[in-house]
């Protein structure tokens, strides 16, 4: 059986890095893993329309999302919770 390859795009603002959101992210402590966290996200939901789903696999959604990605789930839940707080 031959997997076909599948190439996804994602495009990103010239100013991605520049924007106040990231840059404040970058500037916590542990900042540049928890952008790292937050492209692997955005990688992962490319597959699902922009989705990411919740399967119960793990008790809360911050857990599994970071057995997903491999991460740590508090610094899941940090990037998680800095999204919701600050869009």
């Amino acid at each position: 059986m031959i997997m076909e390859k599948r190439y996804y795009w994602m495009k990103f603002r010239s100013d991605f890095f520049e924007s106040k959101r990231i840059k404040k992210l970058r500037k916590m402590a542990g900042g540049d893993t928890y952008v790292i966290i937050y492209l692997k996200m955005q990688l992962k939901a490319l597959r699902t329309d922009g989705i990411l789903e919740f399967t119960g696999v793990e008790e809360n959604f911050a857990d599994e999302l970071a057995l997903d990605i491999d991460e740590s789930p508090e610094d899941v839940r940090i990037v998680l919770t800095y999204l919701l707080n600050y869009g």
